[in-house]
């Protein structure tokens, strides 16, 4: 495919920018050429436009998402995967006609959203890399693809972003950022969040013009790893992100300078969930950890029994996050208490999805099942066995509920009158 507009040097046009923020002074939300929504644009009805919805990552639903709990399959591709790794895969998103989801290959795919037929492959620059790599292990595209208007957007492990047409899978722009992404991309207005990784080990998060794939600003050094998706407080101009080194950091991305830093006991693989004043986080420590927004102190913490890299959702007064220990924990976020908590057969890589409107969770975990559970008690309505470990995220929108296994099979369940639709 034709590839246009590349950027292999974006940190000089960053240290650009930055320099000449600084000598203007502090920008606001609604400042200038860099303007950012100051709430969270609503999301298309009957799409999943990002990973875990929209950029608070709080694991919700969509508005009028409506499934029962007896589902039954709609379609299924074939296995897209060609190995494995020890982290999630990636978890599609949805438009009005297509399905978008990242293989272990380097390929970023859109499956029609009503058969499962692909409509074309774009082959990012891991592609070739993984095609000559002889062992199981495949790092093609970790992150969850983000798209918009026009295009889709994902990162791939040769620490290229990508902006990728919706319709005809061809090129847009490309950006090299750094030395592997393993993130999704977070679509804000005009712009894109994207955490990135240096083989130091270090990491930034950076801002990029979505119509362009111009750098707007990067943040300091993370000093290790990001493997979190950035989460967004978009009235608050703050951003959020974990790293390997046990730190979520709070960044303010209008003014361009770190708020805070809360340090947890053990790295950080979850992404986190931004709820009112509070934000959300789980760490290998085997602790969810509560932060409040405007101060970085502690709030909340809760233990498991093991290391959790499940990102937390929340609805109303509860938190809800898996662990390594097969368990889905639900935390009331007013005292810490603990409200249910669903055993598995199997860690769970998996992250939660609330189903607010047919009050349903649905997760997955190692044990090659799907889960339905009761919102408010955690009691068992559905079991999906598929065929392989579920580490992705389940994805629920309109009637539907789509997910991938580890070996890189697509499903799509439904209703038993809407299937086939």
């Amino acid at each position: 495919m034709e590839r246009r507009r590349t950027f292999h040097q974006p940190w000089l046009l960053a240290l650009a920018l930055a320099a000449g923020i600084a000598a203007c002074g502090d920008d606001t939300a609604g400042a200038g050429n860099w303007a950012f929504p100051t709430a969270i644009p609503p999301v298309p009805a009957g799409t999943y436009p990002q990973y875990r919805l929209d950029p608070t990552h709080r694991g919700l639903s969509p508005p009028g998402t409506s499934l029962g709990s007896d589902l039954v399959l709609a379609w299924q591709t074939e296995p897209l995967a060609i190995g494995n790794y020890s982290a999630s895969k990636s978890s599609p998103a949805v438009d009005v006609d297509r399905v978008y989801v990242g293989v272990d290959d380097g390929q970023l795919i859109a499956l029609d959203r009503w058969t499962g037929a692909i409509e074309w492959r774009f082959q990012t620059h891991r592609y070739q890399l993984e095609l000559q790599t002889t062992d199981s292990l495949h790092l093609g595209i970790h992150g969850s693809p983000a798209w918009d208007d026009a295009n889709v957007y994902i990162g791939d492990y040769s620490g290229y972003l990508y902006a990728v047409d919706k319709v005809s899978g061809n090129l847009v722009w490309e950006s090299q950022l750094g030395g592997s992404i393993g993130a999704s991309p977070v679509v804000l207005g005009a712009f894109v969040f994207i955490a990135v990784e240096y083989p130091t080990p270090d990491g930034k998060v950076f801002v990029i013009r979505a119509e362009t794939g111009e750098v707007v600003w990067s943040t300091p050094s993370l000093g290790h790893y990001p493997h979190s998706s950035v989460s967004i407080d978009a009235a608050r101009g703050l951003l959020f992100v974990g790293a390997n080194n046990g730190l979520l950091f709070c960044f303010d991305y209008v003014r361009r300078q770190q708020q805070w830093a809360y340090r947890t006991g053990g790295a950080i693989k979850s992404t986190a969930a931004v709820a009112e004043d509070t934000v959300y986080i789980t760490s290998w420590d085997t602790k969810l950890h509560g932060v409040g927004i405007a101060s970085g102190e502690p709030r909340l913490e809760f233990a498991s029994t093991a290391a959790s890299m499940s990102s937390p959702s929340v609805f109303q007064d509860t938190v809800y996050f898996g662990s390594s220990d097969g368990l889905l924990y639900a935390v009331d976020t007013r005292d810490g208490h603990l409200d249910w908590a669903f055993q598995t057969q199997g860690p769970i890589l998996s992250s939660p999805t609330v189903i607010q409107d047919s009050a349903l969770i649905a997760i997955g975990s190692r044990d090659r099942h799907l889960y339905l559970l009761d919102l408010a008690s955690g009691g068992l309505r559905q079991s999906l066995e598929l065929g392989s470990d579920v580490t992705s995220v389940p994805v629920a929108v309109g009637d539907s509920l789509f997910v991938n296994d580890d070996a890189g099979t697509v499903y799509a369940f439904r209703s038993p009158g809407a299937a086939g639709q």
